[in-house]
């Protein structure tokens, strides 16, 4: 079967180029047949494109209708807001009384990174999150490096939300078999995943209304019980054995507040979903909605319950004891109802999330190509889904199901990632200054917002050092099958000179031979607009240190008001690149037409190259489109 977006490329058809194709002189070298791919060519190729033919500047129609507000909204709101039903026991058992001056904190905080995203991803509006900005601001490893720690990000998402999810059940249902009810959980929502059932706009918005009214009315309720009986229990709590000293409280209960944010970073994970402008509008929302329901539910779950109760018994459970408390069985049991709900959603959240990652880490040769592989039955990737629910069934059973450890994995992994986010700015501010972008946060507020979360994550790790094994032990475990994909043609290229010293290999040796050359001759493209010898440069360089093909096709979009001295100038540059580099193949394809998003589709088409294997110098601040209307191009060079 062909996958979608992967390479396996003939030559260019020949009806699309110019006959008169000249073959560029390489100089001799002496070697292995597969470190020489051959002689790279010249092309011409005359291409019409939609844009060529539209004349009224209608907008490009979209093949799905783009998420509005609302929508957009509660898909990512309600990985927010389910965070408050186990973030203010957690942060009521380490803070005590001061728990809401830690989430007030993590409020700030989260401010701070309201613009750091929206810099991110108005200049990159493409899906990815951390491991997109870092992928075009630094190396493929780098990012490759990032997205290990997204993809424990998503196993600790979804183990923690499914063990929330049943210790809420088990309040209503107390013969409820915790353990073993929470890998089930995890497997249903794989059973789900794997016959096609994921994430939709019309759920999620159910969802999200069922879950800010039950919230809603909790927090009635609870304010109704608190003038009618006092709030006794905060005083007491605060002269008592139970509370830590303030600067231990702040401490702690700031690590375990800034999980409260979890579901900061969805809304740009599907960000070229949603309709335009609308990006800044759900960060806004989920801001107002986490600086609104955690404090107010923090303070007045330490005003209802003791903070002894807290530590020993309903740190994971505050709220329903808050609803049993305040209103009776019949609201802790729709509490109850409502979290395992929400964090039921989140589950599949973590699966679908989790599935669009490994997908195009694989896609990008980050992580094995057979992940890609999708059963004939359903088309879903089922390798990806099975071996994600197996590692989260394992993190599971190595920490006993201990969901204050589990959270503070998860705590570990999404740290991380907002601080690689940080630095994904500042890169982006340095290396790619010329993008366009809505808004520009302060170094300031960069290096301010990554400072207090880098604190949460110290504080975490300081808490539980325990935590810190754990999260390595599945980092690396990550990092080592991403090192295997980005090592294996150097390991493999030294067995083959190893075992081309003995005779009796000559038909593992032809094997190996043929993959090498598979390998090495999937050809990237790099699109270049000017003659400027240092860009195209760059590129190869840029590729022969990230990428394993040994094969480039400069592309150049000749617009027919266009001198041709700059087709010519481009042409005796890669000539000379073509003998500088005897290793690589260089080609140059000179498209009769102007540069559009519809040009740069048509071309990955008819040279049937996916367009997340093309790549592009950063573009200027005149630059009409952007980078997302590419189609996923990346900007590898200044």
């Amino acid at each position: 079967e062909k996958h979608e977006s992967r390479l396996s490329v003939p030559p260019p058809p020949q009806q699309s180029m110019d006959s008169m194709s000249r073959p560029l002189r390489r100089r001799g070298s002496q070697g292995y047949a597969w470190e020489f791919p051959g002689e790279g060519d010249v092309f011409r190729m005359h291409m019409e494109t939609k844009s060529d033919e539209k004349e009224n500047g209608e907008p490009k129609p979209h093949e799905h209708e783009l998420l509005s507000e609302f929508p957009a909204t509660a898909i990512c709101g309600n990985d927010i807001t389910s965070s408050c039903l186990y973030v203010c026991g957690l942060c009521a058992a380490d803070a005590g009384v001061y728990a809401p001056l830690a989430v007030s904190l993590v409020i700030c905080t989260l401010y701070l990174f309201r613009k750091i995203y929206v810099e991110v991803c108005s200049a990159l509006p493409m899906n990815g999150g951390t491991f997109s900005v870092l992928l075009h601001t630094t190396t493929k490893k780098i990012a490759a490096a990032s997205s290990c720690m997204g993809i424990l990000s998503y196993v600790a998402t979804g183990v923690v939300s499914a063990s929330e999810a049943v210790n809420y059940l088990a309040e209503i249902w107390s013969e409820c078999p915790v353990k073993t009810l929470t890998v089930c959980l995890l497997a249903v929502f794989a059973f789900l995943n794997l016959v096609g059932i994921s994430e939709s706009a019309g759920a999620a918005m159910v969802i999200f209304v069922l879950h800010t009214t039950t919230l809603l009315l909790l927090a009635i309720t609870a304010l109704v019980y608190i003038f009618m009986h006092g709030a006794h229990p905060i005083v007491e709590s605060y002269h008592s054995e139970y509370q830590p000293k303030i600067s231990e409280a702040i401490f702690y209960g700031f690590g375990a507040a800034m999980l409260g944010v979890s579901g900061f970073e969805t809304s740009a994970q599907f960000i070229e979903e949603q309709a335009p402008g609308v990006f800044t509008k759900t960060l806004r929302n989920m801001w107002l909605a986490v600086s609104i329901i955690n404090p107010i539910l923090t303070l007045q779950a330490l005003c209802i319950v003791p903070l002894g109760e807290i530590q020993e018994e309903y740190s994971l459970t505050l709220l329903a004891r808050m609803g049993e408390v305040s209103g009776g069985q019949w609201l802790k049991n729709i509490v109850c109802a409502d979290a395992f709900l929400v964090l039921s959603g989140a589950v599949l959240t973590s699966y679908v999330g989790a599935v669009g990652l490994v997908r195009r880490l694989a896609l990008d040769s980050c992580l094995p190509e057979f992940l890609l592989i999708k059963n004939h039955v359903r088309g879903t990737n089922h390798y990806i889904i099975l071996g994600f629910f197996g590692v989260c069934t394992s993190m599971f059973i190595i920490l006993e199901g201990d969901a204050s450890t589990l959270s503070k994995v998860y705590s570990v992994s999404f740290l991380g990632l907002m601080i690689l986010f940080g630095v994904g700015n500042l890169l982006l501010k340095v290396k790619r200054s010329a993008l366009r972008r809505d808004d520009r946060a302060p170094i300031w507020s960069v290096l301010l917002g990554m400072s207090l979360v880098a604190a949460g994550l110290v504080s975490t790790v300081v808490k539980r050092p325990d935590v810190l094994l754990v999260f390595l032990l599945y980092y690396f475990l990550a990092a080592f099958l991403v090192g295997i994909m980005f090592f294996r043609l150097q390991v493999l290229k030294q067995v083959y000179r190893f075992l081309n010293q003995f005779e009796c290999f000559d038909s593992c040796l032809q094997a190996l031979e043929e993959y090498l050359k598979h390998m090495t001759s999937r050809p990237l493209i790099f699109l270049v607009k000017g003659d400027s010898a240092g860009v195209m440069n760059k590129a190869v360089i840029y590729i022969m240190e990230n990428e394993e093909t040994q094969f480039i096709k400069f592309v150049h979009f000749e617009d027919p008001n266009e001198t041709k001295e700059i087709s010519h100038n481009i042409e005796k540059t890669i000539r000379f690149l073509d003998r500088v580099y005897p290793k690589f193949k260089i080609d140059l394809v000179v498209v009769e037409s102007s540069f559009s998003p519809e040009g740069v589709e048509e071309l990955s088409r008819k040279l049937d190259i996916p367009q997340n294997c093309m790549f592009m110098a950063c573009p200027s601040s005149e630059f009409r489109e952007t980078v997302a209307s590419l189609g996923g191009v990346r900007i590898i060079t200044h």
